[in-house]
């Protein structure tokens, strides 16, 4: 929180406020005749173009988080799609063939063309703009952990989220024990 805090100091950013993980900032972010920061998913790059008819790495682009000297500076966390195949279905058989076919390169290459990355090493990179390109070629040279839901047990995640919400409406000194405080209370009902 505290280099968080730093960074909207330094003006990384528009208005906290407008960082917030709402609906009406959503779009509003992305409208904006302004510099925005957000932390938003991958998933966000198909909207932008869609939804907002904005172009790839002209009206919006990725970067590296800066560089925190925090011990995780090589690491990419990647968000995923879960694919589960049951021993109890008509067809279990065609199931694990669909699993098969879902990781090689023919459907990797038929999601790169809607602007999804695959973590096939037979995936055709050259398929994606620009942001999807440096979106990968972080994951690929980094540390790969999974979304923060996987790394918090239960309810932690959704009072991280809660919390760093509170924070961006107050980045304050105060705020940061505050929202600290609460994320610990809720990780130790966890542990």
């Amino acid at each position: 929180m505290v280099k968080f805090k730093e960074m909207l100091d330094a003006g990384c950013c528009a208005d906290p406020a407008t960082l917030l993980a709402t609906e009406d900032a959503y779009p509003a972010i992305f409208r904006a005749e302004e510099a925005n920061y957000l932390l938003f998913g991958m998933w966000t790059n198909a909207a932008l173009k869609k939804d907002y008819g904005l172009e790839e790495g002209v009206d919006y682009s990725i970067f590296q988080f800066p560089a925190l000297g925090m011990g995780f500076d090589d690491t990419s966390s990647v968000d995923t799609k879960e694919l589960v195949v049951t021993s109890n279905g008509n067809n279990p058989a065609a199931a694990d063939a669909f699993l098969d076919f879902i990781i090689g390169p023919d459907a990797a290459n038929i999601m790169g063309k809607y602007g999804y990355a695959s973590p096939s090493t037979a995936f055709d990179t050259s398929l994606l703009g620009p942001v999807q390109q440096t979106a990968v070629a972080a994951v690929a040279g980094a540390k790969v952990q999974f979304v923060l839901g996987d790394l918090l047990p239960g309810d932690s995640v959704d009072e991280y989220r809660i919390q760093l919400q509170r924070f961006l409406q107050d980045p304050s000194e105060e705020m940061i024990d505050s929202v600290l405080a609460a994320i610990e209370a809720k990780a130790a009902t966890a542990y």
